[in-house]
């Protein structure tokens, strides 16, 4: 029997509707006292590190407000995707979502250049170019979006995560149908990297894999715990493909609703919830690593990457032609 990982978008649409107009009939509780809600949606599980960011994020945005803000969490694609999500802060339906920089690609092409294979050399690399100059041109790209990043979250690194057989080589992905995000740069990756890349919304996955519509996906160690997809996915090879950063959006239309010092403390709680993070991610990410192989993950590490970073060069070829090799060259020349 299928597990069922996903909430139809039809249901996710009425789900939202219906939890909009909720949160406008309270917006008058407690007397004369206005309290506005923003709901965050997030695909991943109350067991996930950015969960738990989450939660601190809320607490303390309703402390420094004196009530004034209270942010609720609905995790596990309780509100839909994250191509959903995104969609609903435009529209202002919803007011604050965590999306990975995969599907935000698709509304904000320019940073895609986040999203190029190998683009970083670690995650510390990746949290200096947030912090300098590229950080702060794509926060300037994502506003002109109607949206406004709020704060920045590790996600780790993505790699290559099989049913039946580990990855040494770019020649072990021929043929088999890997999910990707619903990114373009990202499907192309894989298929340059010789898999058939497959984009579907993470809540999909599950059922794919057991199934055998996927021969496998990508993603982190703590990802492959916190959701359970170690029960139909086993082999994890260190193919270090994507470091991408996750980032908390606020919808443009909110923001602007919120008074100066609202906005003020949003984003101030928002780069303490960012460091706290950061710390979780770090405690959880050695633990999923231990747990996973007591229940029969095969770990293949990768001493040589090359190979698959000769393959994905077109990839880079592609977003270079588009928008200039400028921000790239400022990217690898960050120390």
């Amino acid at each position: 029997m299928l597990k069922n990982r996903s909430i139809p978008m039809l249901f996710a649409a009425f789900v939202l509707g219906v939890s909009f107009a909720a949160v406008s009939a309270a917006a008058d509780k407690g007397g004369d006292k206005k309290v506005r809600v923003l709901r965050i949606s997030s695909v991943l599980p109350e067991t996930h590190p950015t969960h738990k960011a989450l939660l601190y994020f809320a607490e303390k945005v309703k402390e420094r407000t004196k009530g004034e803000i209270e942010v609720k969490v609905f995790p596990s694609s309780q509100l839909g995707e994250q191509r959903d999500a995104i969609e609903g802060l435009k529209l202002g339906t919803l007011e604050m979502c965590l999306s990975s920089t995969g599907p935000l690609g698709q509304f904000v092409p320019v940073l895609d250049v986040f999203n190029l294979p190998y683009i970083f050399r670690d995650v510390d690399h990746m949290h200096k170019a947030l912090a300098g100059g590229p950080g702060k041109k794509m926060d300037e790209e994502i506003i002109k979006a109607g949206l406004k990043p709020v704060f920045w979250l590790d996600s780790g690194t993505r790699n290559a995560i099989t049913v039946k057989k580990p990855i040494h080589t770019p020649d072990d992905l021929n043929g088999q149908k890997i999910r990707v995000m619903p990114s373009n740069l990202m499907a192309s990756t894989l298929n340059a990297m010789g898999a058939i890349a497959t984009p579907m919304g993470q809540g999909e996955v599950y059922n794919a894999l057991q199934s055998g519509v996927i021969d496998g996906w990508e993603n982190s160690p703590i990802t492959l715990y916190t959701l359970k997809l170690y029960e139909v996915s086993k082999q994890f090879s260190w193919t270090r493909h994507f470091i991408t950063p996750d980032v908390i959006l606020i919808g443009t239309k909110t923001y602007d609703k919120l008074t100066a010092a609202q906005q003020k403390i949003l984003l101030e709680v928002g780069k303490e919830a960012g460091a706290k993070q950061r710390e979780y991610w770090a405690e959880a990410e050695g633990t999923a690593v231990k747990e996973l192989k007591e229940k029969g993950v095969v770990f293949t590490e990768i001493p040589d990457i090359s190979a698959f970073a000769e393959r994905v060069k077109p990839v880079w070829k592609t977003y270079t032609d588009k928008f200039g090799t400028a921000l790239v060259y400022e990217i690898q020349a960050i120390k």
